[in-house]
C-alpha cells in the first residue's frame, strides 16, 4: 500500500498510456505510419513509468538477484530519455514531411540513445553515471551523471530548434502543440530535478502524448482530411449561422487554374501536396474575422465577416505567398476567384451561384488577357 500511494501518480498516468493505447488500436482500422510511431512512444513512456518506481523500490532490499534488478532497472531508465526524445522527434518529423523514408533514414533519431547505450556498458565497469554498491545494494550518482542531462536537454533544445526551422511547413497552432509536446518532458525533469520525490519527469510526458493525440490523430467531422481547413457541411453550417443571427460576410470563392493538369503531369501526389500548400496560404491571409473551407477538389471558399469586403487586398497577400514559397510549382500557381457581399434574403444557395458566377469571369478574363 505505501508503494500505491507513494507512485500513485505513475499507476494513473499508466492507466491512462493503457486506454489510449487501446482506443487507438480499437477506433479505426485504418494504419498509418504516424499512428505507428504514436504507439511506440505510448509503450516506451508505459515502459519508463513502470521502470522508475521499480529502481526506488529495489533500492537497498536484500535477496537473491535483488542487484542485478536494481541495476538493470536503473540502466533501463537512463536509455529510457534518448530512446523516447529519439521517438518524439521521429514523430514530429513526419507529421511535419510526412515521408516515412526520411524517418527511416535517420535510424528513428536514435543516434543519441545508440551513444547512451555505449556509454552505459562502460559505467558496467567505470561507474560515471551511476553506481549500485553489490554489498549494500544501494544506488548513488556518479560524478558524471550531469552529461546524461546534458545530452538530453540537447536533444529537446533540438527538437525545439527542428520545429521552429521548419514552422512554415505546417500551421501554427500545430507547432504551438509540438512546442508544448517537447516543454512538457523538460518541465517535468527540472521538477524532479528539484525534488526527486516528485515523479514528473515520465508521468509529464504523456500530458504531451494525450494533447498530441487529440489535436494531431483525431479526425473531425468539421475538417477536410486532406487539408485540415473546414469542410463543405462546416461551410453550410456556418453560413446558416450568420444569416440567422443577422451578420455581415461576404465569400470568396478560389478555383486554382488548371490542376488537372498539375495531377496529369506531376502525379496525385504532387497534386495533394500542392492543396495542402494553398489551404497553408489561404490560412495565413484569412486569420482575422475570416474562415477557410474546401469544398471539394481544387475549390475552396472563405467566408470573410466584413460589411465591405476588398478581395483584391486578400488576392494580393495571397499572390504574394505563392510567390515566395520554396515548394516547387507554388510560385507558378494561378488561381481564379470571386467575391459576393451577402444581402438580407439571399439564399445560401443563390449566393453560391452568384459568386461561382465571378469566379468563372475571373478565369474567362485572365485567359482573355
Amino acid at each position: 500500500m505505501q508503494y500505491l500511494v507513494q507512485f500513485q501518480i505513475n499507476i494513473f498516468a499508466l492507466m491512462i498510456l493503457i486506454v489510449l493505447y487501446l482506443f487507438i488500436r480499437m477506433r479505426s482500422k485504418i494504419e498509418s505510419f504516424g499512428k505507428m510511431l504514436l504507439r511506440m512512444i505510448l509503450i516506451a513512456s508505459a515502459v519508463a513509468i513502470v521502470i522508475e518506481p521499480l529502481t526506488w523500490i529495489f533500492d537497498g532490499m536484500q535477496f537473491v538477484g535483488a542487484f542485478f534488478l536494481e541495476y538493470l532497472t536503473n540502466f533501463i531508465l537512463f536509455m529510457m530519455g534518448p530512446l523516447l526524445g529519439g521517438l518524439m522527434l521521429a514523430y514530429v518529423d513526419y507529421c511535419i514531411f510526412k515521408d516515412p523514408k526520411r524517418i527511416l533514414k535517420r535510424r528513428f533519431y536514435q543516434d543519441v540513445s545508440i551513444l547512451t547505450f555505449a556509454a552505459l556498458i562502460v559505467n558496467i565497469f567505470y561507474p560515471f553515471y551511476f553506481h549500485v554498491n553489490p554489498v549494500t545494494n544501494s544506488f548513488s550518482s556518479g560524478e558524471y551523471k550531469w552529461i546524461h542531462y546534458v545530452v538530453l536537454a540537447s536533444l529537446y533544445i533540438y527538437m525545439l530548434f527542428f520545429v521552429i526551422k521548419n514552422r512554415k511547413r505546417t500551421k501554427l497552432y500545430i507547432v504551438s502543440i509540438f512546442v508544448l509536446f517537447f516543454m512538457l518532458p523538460i518541465i517535468g525533469m527540472l521538477v524532479q530535478l528539484i525534488d526527486s520525490k516528485l515523479y514528473f519527469s515520465w508521468t509529464s510526458i504523456v500530458l504531451g502524448i494525450l494533447v498530441a493525440y487529440i489535436f494531431l490523430e483525431t479526425s473531425s467531422t468539421e475538417v477536410d482530411y486532406l487539408t485540415k481547413v473546414y469542410n463543405r457541411h462546416s461551410y453550410e453550417s456556418y453560413l446558416k449561422h450568420l444569416i440567422e443571427t443577422d451578420k455581415k460576410f461576404a465569400v470568396i470563392f478560389i478555383d486554382i487554374d488548371k490542376f488537372k493538369d498539375i495531377n496529369d503531369q506531376h502525379g496525385h501526389d504532387i497534386g495533394d501536396q500542392v492543396l495542402i500548400v494553398f489551404a497553408q496560404v489561404l490560412g495565413k491571409v484569412f486569420h482575422s474575422n475570416s474562415l477557410v473551407f474546401r469544398l471539394g477538389g481544387d475549390e475552396f471558399i472563405v467566408v470573410v465577416e466584413s460589411t465591405d469586403t476588398n478581395a483584391d487586398y486578400y488576392i494580393s497577400k495571397i499572390q504574394a505567398l505563392l510567390k515566395d514559397n520554396p515548394l516547387k510549382y507554388m510560385n507558378q500557381l494561378r488561381f481564379s476567384y470571386g467575391c459576393q457581399q451577402y444581402s438580407e434574403k439571399m439564399t445560401i444557395d443563390e449566393l453560391y451561384i452568384k459568386v461561382d458566377k465571378e469566379m468563372y469571369a475571373n478565369k474567362h478574363t485572365d485567359r482573355i488577357g
